[in-house]
């Protein structure tokens, strides 16, 4: 029940109790002094009918009225049957609707009134058991306990829906998160393999009719990166239409698979060469995967913007006592002849899957031209883990 439906409920209590308090005051002949009789009970009606918007008002009408009809020898409360459950809701609403403070102070004043009504009236224990204790602390308590349950409930409601939101929060910043991944995936994965198909197709249109067979070649290979690329975008695509994680569809690349990269590298038409230096140590699949999009990425941007010129790509994987180090290097045209700054989202990815594992990566010009990725991965946390 809405707020404002009980308030028109407390209305027709009201409009209820004073008809009652009213008929039994002019209709008894125990009652010798009715008009202070019955302007008390108008008063303890209306202040049942306000008890829930101005509950301490109420309390002070309620209680004034009773000792005012008194003192002029009305004694309502002895022959109105209506005073009491007038009373009772009265003291209710004060320790309900009030605040611990003023529903404390809204009882003390209204049993400090009472009681001088009873010393002045008729003191006697019973009648001072009644009305301090039945008509005023009782239902004052009973009121307190609901407002404390309501209040406990409410506070454990709140915290449900806080818990219900963060936890919608969480999901769809995980459901970003892994939208973002596969984005990045499908970036490292596929863009790799169309560079590849488009400076093969471009190499076949152009030695078709003086060396078929090298054009059978360079088209062998564009088909091959494009099965390739297919079979990527139906693992990556699978993952959306059934929420699966991708990792765990099929095995990841590492750098144990760099020397085919490279080789699909060569056959683009970049001279590429590959150097491995140290020891290579055990790391986890995560770090292991990192590399090699690293070195995919790079050899991305090699084939689409070195240049049409003779270019060498150098490539080296160098273990160290602490780190993993990877440069990939060309001597192609530099990044001013790859439309300047915008360098898409290959280098942006390439930064983010390095700070996921606490290293560090360099991009730029190299120092005798062309383009160079230098990137440094920590294997401290690898090994201790």
């Amino acid at each position: 029940m809405r707020g404002s439906d009980r308030v028109q409920v407390d209305k027709l209590i009201g409009l209820a109790l004073l008809i009652e308090i009213e008929l039994q005051v002019w209709l008894s002949p125990y009652v010798h002094h009715r008009p202070p009789a019955a302007l008390g009970g108008v008063g303890l009606s209306v202040a049942v009918a306000v008890r829930r918007r101005w509950p301490f008002a109420a309390v002070l009408v309620g209680v004034g009225a009773v000792a005012g009809q008194d003192v002029f020898g009305g004694h309502m409360t002895h022959h109105a049957f209506g005073a009491i459950p007038a009373a009772l809701l009265i003291f209710y609403g004060a320790g309900a609707f009030l605040t611990p403070r003023r529903s404390q102070a809204a009882l003390g004043l209204g049993a400090a009134v009472l009681f001088l009504d009873l010393l002045f009236v008729a003191p006697s224990f019973a009648e001072f058991f009644f009305t301090e204790i039945m008509l005023c602390l009782l239902p004052w308590t009973v009121g307190r306990i609901v407002r404390e349950r309501g209040e406990r409930e409410s506070a454990q409601r709140e915290r449900a829906e806080r818990l219900d939101a963060e936890r919608e929060q969480r999901v769809r910043v995980a459901a970003f998160s892994e939208r973002t991944r596969i984005a990045r995936e499908l970036h490292d994965v596929i863009a790799h393999s169309v560079s590849v198909m488009v400076i093969q197709a471009g190499g076949a249109r152009m030695v078709m009719d003086s060396e078929p067979a090298r054009a059978e070649s360079s088209l062998r290979s564009v088909e091959r990166a494009g099965r390739e690329a297919i079979a990527e975008m139906r693992r990556l695509l699978g993952v959306l239409d059934r929420g699966e994680d991708a990792r765990a569809l099929a095995p990841q690349p590492g750098l144990a698979d760099i020397a085919d990269l490279v080789s699909r590298t060569r056959t683009a038409g970049l001279e590429t060469k590959l150097r491995v230096v140290g020891e290579p140590a055990a790391i986890s699949p995560a770090l292991d995967l990192c590399a090699y999009r690293i070195v995919q990425e790079a050899l991305t941007n090699a084939i689409k913007h070195a240049g049409p010129a003779r270019v060498t790509v150098h490539v080296q994987v160098r273990w160290t006592r602490d780190a993993l180090e990877v440069d990939i290097r060309d001597d192609g045209c530099g990044p001013i002849a790859r439309n300047g700054a915008s360098r898409g989202h290959g280098i942006a990815g390439m930064r983010e899957r390095t700070g996921l594992h606490g290293g560090a990566i360099h991009a730029g010009a190299g120092t005798n031209g062309g383009f160079a990725v230098q990137a440094r991965l920590p294997l401290t946390a690898e090994r201790v883990a």
